[in-house]
C-alpha cells in the first residue's frame, strides 16, 4: 500500500470515529480533524499531512496546553510500539504537546491496524475529558 492508499484509508477512519468537522488548508495536501462533543466543539484532534516535507499523521494530544510533554510521551510509546524514530525520519521541528506518525510506516496492514487502535484511544480520551 502507498502513502497516498494510506492517507485515504485514515481519512475514511478518522471520519469513522464519530461527528467530525474537517478542515482542508487551502495550499497544501493536509485535512484538520475537530470532534463534535455534547458540550460543543473541541480543539483540533487529528492533522492528515500529505505534503511532501510530512507525510504524517498528527495527533494534537493537548493542543491547549503547548507546555505539555504528554505529547512527547506518547510519540515513544507509539515509536516503541510500532518501530520507528521520528528524528530519523524527519527533520522539521517537533511540538511536545503532539504525536508524528510517518504515512510510509502504516504501508503494511498490521502497523496500519496498530496506528488506527491508538488513535481511536487517543480520541475516546480527548472526546469524554471535558
Amino acid at each position: 500500500m502507498n502513502e497516498l492508499l494510506v492517507f485515504s484509508e485514515l481519512h475514511k477512519f478518522l471520519n469513522s470515529l464519530g461527528p467530525m468537522k474537517c478542515t482542508i488548508a487551502p495550499k497544501s495536501l493536509s485535512i484538520g480533524y475537530k470532534p463534535f462533543t455534547f458540550w460543543g466543539n473541541t480543539s483540533k484532534f487529528a492533522t492528515l499531512y500529505g505534503d511532501k516535507r510530512y507525510q504524517c499523521l498528527i495527533l494534537h494530544v493537548e493542543p491547549f496546553n503547548p507546555e505539555s510533554t504528554k505529547g512527547k510521551e506518547l510519540q515513544k510509546e507509539i515509536q516503541k510500539i510500532v518501530g520507528f524514530e521520528i528524528s530519523e525520519m524527519r527533520n522539521f521541528k517537533l511540538k511536545n504537546h503532539e504525536v508524528y506518525i510517518p504515512l510510509e510506516l502504516m504501508r503494511k496492514e498490521e502497523k496500519l491496524k496498530i496506528v488506527k487502535h491508538f488513535t481511536e484511544e487517543q480520541y475516546k480520551r480527548i472526546t469524554t475529558e471535558k
